[in-house]
């Protein structure tokens, strides 16, 4: 079976990024790649060049990157519906008004929890 390649990117750093990125479970049809972005910032750049990591994760499919509660809201076509996590996203299933609001409040979270971790916010 041929699957479809998901690239995310996201900060290992962040306590909040790699707890979502470890229970991720993606629908089989589709093969899941975790890069650290603060590793990997050059690629990152290189493949989307109008995007800054510092705005939320990205996730790259079929050479199309999305961000933040866009993001979300395509990976929601890609999670195991199964798990708690697969559940979860149907809140970001549609661009709408809450999605973008509920995306907001974990990133400024991730801001919040970053500088009590004492790590730059910045990547």
């Amino acid at each position: 079976m041929k699957t479809n390649q998901i690239i995310l990117f996201y900060d290992e750093e962040c306590p909040f990024c790699k707890n979502y990125t470890n229970f991720l479970k993606l629908k089989k049809s589709f093969d899941l790649k975790l890069i650290d972005a603060r590793k990997n910032k050059i690629e990152l750049e290189n493949i989307c060049k109008n995007l800054d990591i510092n705005d939320g994760f990205i996730v790259v499919y079929e050479n199309h990157c999305f961000q933040g509660a866009k993001a979300l809201e395509f990976l929601n076509s890609a999670v195991d519906k199964t798990t708690i996590l697969g559940k979860l996203h149907f809140f970001f299933a549609y661009e709408n008004i809450f999605s973008k609001f509920l995306y907001k409040i974990l990133f400024i979270l991730r801001k919040f929890i970053l500088f009590i971790l004492r790590k730059d916010s910045k990547i």
